[in-house]
């Protein structure tokens, strides 16, 4: 197995929010790990349209390439949907699957249920699941409750993984904070923090054993418009997986909306 398998951080704002029909982005980066030498670096560039045809539901697609000297070269493919169902629910959908290597999985489903609550509807207590199958034998089974708060400028959101990886049932668990203050059409910054293991069978080895490496993954992100409908965003990350590497990245993209 290669890699910390970590949900990513889907932060709902509610389709009313967003002020555009169509939005492209595109995003490059690039992360250095340590030791350098077993591991060297590992390149990534990713093209994303999102598409609101209309009031409460946005389809977006996303196309991903990935380079890495060890590993060699992958593309990965996303289709996912935001559906406004209702003034107390909203749920997040999306499948994604890859070309044939050791970190991309050969696909992946996800789908999350979002509950508006309180005076304001700006409590959001969620419930999400993921199924994961990769190239070889394994697959991971997923399920991830949270909550949010968003507040006058600013959004707060705690989510809990568990995760079950076949096979040999292997369970772990870890933990996501994240913390946004800024504005649509203004501003967005973004500090993640995901802390936690990674644990599965090796049935590599002779004799399968349990591999279990507790992890640590920081993220600060901005997104600024520099227009109306334009703008830009970037991002530093820091991941370390106990007895296995840390890594550096950085990210860098544009966006535009119509």
């Amino acid at each position: 197995m290669s890699g910390l398998r970590l949900i990513p951080l889907v932060v709902l704002t509610g389709l009313s929010a967003y002020s555009y029909d169509i939005r492209l982005e595109l995003e490059g980066n690039y992360e250095y790990l340590s030791p350098h030498n077993t591991y060297s670096s590992w390149k990534s560039g990713f093209l994303r349209l999102y598409h609101r045809p209309s009031q409460g539901f946005t389809y977006f697609l996303e196309g991903g390439v990935f380079s890495r000297k060890h590993e060699g070269d992958a593309v990965l493919g996303v289709l996912g949907a935001y559906k406004d169902w209702s003034p107390w629910l909203y749920t997040y959908t999306s499948f994604s699957a890859g070309s044939h290597s050791t970190y991309i999985p050969k696909y992946r489903l996800d789908h999350e249920f979002n509950f508006k609550v309180g005076e304001k509807k700006n409590i959001v207590p969620s419930i999400g699941f993921a199924y994961i199958k990769y190239h070889h034998v394994h697959k991971d089974y997923i399920i991830y409750p949270g909550i949010s708060y968003y507040g006058e400028g600013f959004v707060i959101t705690y989510k809990h993984f568990i995760n079950r990886s076949d096979p040999g049932s292997v369970n772990s668990s870890s933990d996501l904070v994240s913390i946004g203050i800024g504005q649509e059409g203004k501003s967005w910054t973004y500090l993640d923090i995901s802390y936690g293991e990674q644990a599965y069978l090796a049935t590599y080895l002779a004799d399968p054993q349990e591999v279990r490496q507790k992890a640590l993954y920081i993220s600060l992100s901005h997104r600024h418009w520099i227009k109306k409908d334009l703008g830009l965003f970037g991002g530093l990350s820091y991941l370390k997986l106990k007895e296995g590497y840390e890594k550096y990245g950085v990210k860098a993209g544009i966006f535009k909306e119509f």
